[in-house]
């Protein structure tokens, strides 16, 4: 088992400022994988509805299904910044990938948010981020990733003028996803490339 995870399973759940202040100390990539670790964490960490409920047999039998999520990510997110080094840009950038790549709405909104402020992150690299992401949604067919992404940053939204995503990004998204949909016709259905094409055209 690595070094960080062993304290970390013993860390107490309900203890959210002890959770908050070990975890500020680990890599933002940390967060994520921690997630993975067990329900108890994912509620630690999350606080959209379909994180913060868990569904399974045992946790109705434990009386938990009504237990309130931390959301400590967006405490941890805010803590994060600025980001000031290449490897504090790699290691957020990866995690907003991986976010899209799961279809992770709530975290990557969350992971998006600090990016809107021109204080947390360099204005290149936030918006280079925030346009892979919509790329990267759009050829996985993920119209509601999409959406996220453009919720946060798209032409209505209250990021900074300088960060908003325009039409030249969603041309860029959909002819991404066009030119993956003729190297892999079978990878994503009509029905998910058509509700990806009415949201990302309602930048235009």
């Amino acid at each position: 088992m690595e070094e960080w995870r062993a304290p970390l399973l013993k860390l107490a759940m309900h203890d959210g400022t002890a959770a908050f202040l070990v975890l500020r100390l680990l890599p933002p990539r940390t967060w994520w994988q921690l997630r993975a670790l067990s329900v108890e964490w994912r509620q630690l960490l999350d606080d959209h509805a379909g994180s913060c409920t868990d569904r399974s047999t045992r946790s109705q039998v434990l009386g938990e299904m009504q237990r309130g999520c931390f959301g400590l990510v967006k405490l941890l997110v805010e803590a994060a910044g600025p980001l000031k080094t290449a490897n504090e840009e790699v290691d957020f950038a990866g995690c907003v990938y991986r976010a899209v790549h799961h279809g992770s709405i709530g975290p990557l909104q969350q992971l998006l948010r600090p990016l809107a402020v021109e204080s947390f992150a360099r204005q290149a690299f936030a918006v280079a981020v925030i346009r892979e992401a919509l790329v990267q949604a759009a050829v996985a067919g993920d119209a509601a990733t999409c959406r996220a992404v453009l919720q946060q940053h798209g032409p209505n939204s209250a990021a900074a003028l300088s960060r908003r995503l325009g039409t030249d990004d969603a041309l860029r998204a959909l002819k991404a996803a066009s030119d993956w949909h003729l190297m892999s016709p079978d990878d994503v259905s009509d029905l998910r490339r058509q509700a990806v094409d009415e949201v990302l055209k309602t930048v235009f």
